[in-house]
């Protein structure tokens, strides 16, 4: 049996301002119901949820249920949602103050109708840039996730990003995660056990390592083709099953969880 790792699933779902509600509906319906429907069924496995605000405001509008059942995830424990910038603006677009004013609205909507604690954030486009650090601890968030090329462009190479990273600004400190380029191509493409391949050769290295997955939810059934592959041909069901048999090793997570339990890896 491979060496303890823990693996956090991080969805991001979004929608902007503008768009049509038949391709807000087709995205409901193609990707964000059947995932959250296949997601109930396994009650052992948890993910870490964004949903921007455009979005969840029309979700609360048009499919209130959808959002009901959100908050019943949330409460068992099942679902950790991010926060994020509501209107999911491009960080470096804003000022200062909007950049706080807008992720602290968004973190008090979700927690007066999830009853949710909002903890990590999700940055748009995942464009960073090192000021934006003490914005968002200021904000009152704790930590985000990035695209791994920035730690390797900061010098760390592939096998020193198993968890995550403390960065400051002017005295505001937030934790980062590398968040996987490999599985970002593997899911939901490659087949399930290729994560799981993956996985292994990690925790072969690096024991109680944490891996992080984030990237759009729209990939497992919005995009093309995608519907046919994740739902009938029964892709994301393969995956979740083959995580359930490896949780012997496979410790599936959220971010806060990982925080709570993994000191960071350096700074």
């Amino acid at each position: 049996m491979p060496n303890h790792i823990r693996f956090a699933l991080v969805i991001h779902n979004h929608q902007p301002i503008g768009n049509f509600d038949d391709v807000f509906e087709r995205a409901y319906e193609d990707s964000y119901r059947p995932f959250l429907d296949l997601l109930s069924q396994y009650e052992s496995l948890k993910i870490a949820l964004h949903t921007s605000g455009s979005l969840m405001e029309w979700l609360d509008r048009h499919h209130p249920d959808y959002v009901d059942r959100l908050a019943q995830l949330v409460a068992a424990g099942r679902i950790e949602i991010m926060g994020g910038a509501y209107y999911e603006p491009i960080l470096a677009m804003i000022p200062s103050r909007d950049r706080i004013g807008q992720i602290r609205r968004y973190t008090h909507w979700l927690e007066d109708r999830l009853g949710a604690t909002i903890r990590g954030m999700w940055i748009p486009e995942r464009v960073w840039e090192q000021s934006f650090t003490r914005d968002v601890a200021a904000a009152g968030i704790e930590y985000t996730i990035l695209d791994d090329f920035h730690f390797k462009n900061a010098g760390l190479t592939e096998e020193q990003l198993t968890g995550r990273f403390l960065t400051e600004d002017e005295g505001e400190v937030l934790s980062v995660f590398p968040g996987s380029e490999r599985l970002r191509y593997v899911i939901p493409f490659g087949a399930p056990e290729q994560t799981i391949e993956y996985l292994a050769g990690i925790a072969e290295r690096n024991p109680n390592a944490v891996v992080v997955f984030g990237d759009d939810g729209e990939k497992f059934g919005t995009w093309p083709e995608t519907k046919q592959h994740v739902y009938d041909n029964g892709w994301l069901r393969r995956f979740f099953d083959v995580l359930v048999e490896n949780q012997d090793w496979i410790q599936v997570t959220t971010p806060a969880e990982a925080i709570d339990n993994v000191p960071p890896e350096g700074k």
